[in-house]
């Protein structure tokens, strides 16, 4: 039994929450009518960019 491997059950739900990140932080800034400088950050810093979306709209109510 090998501890450290990665089967595709694990690539698919990995994928899948990536896109669910990215999903609802792109949402985030439809609803708050953002400019282009957080859709950029989304885009060019991958999962961060996503993440500090999220928490800064969680942190903002």
């Amino acid at each position: 039994m090998n501890v450290l491997s990665i089967t595709p059950i694990h690539i698919i739900s990995t994928g899948l929450a990536i896109i669910a990140l990215y999903i609802t932080a792109f949402a985030i800034l439809f609803k708050n009518k953002s400019g282009i400088l957080p859709y950029l950050a989304v885009l060019m810093i991958p999962i961060i960019g996503a993440l500090g979306i999220i928490a800064g709209n969680y942190t903002k109510k």
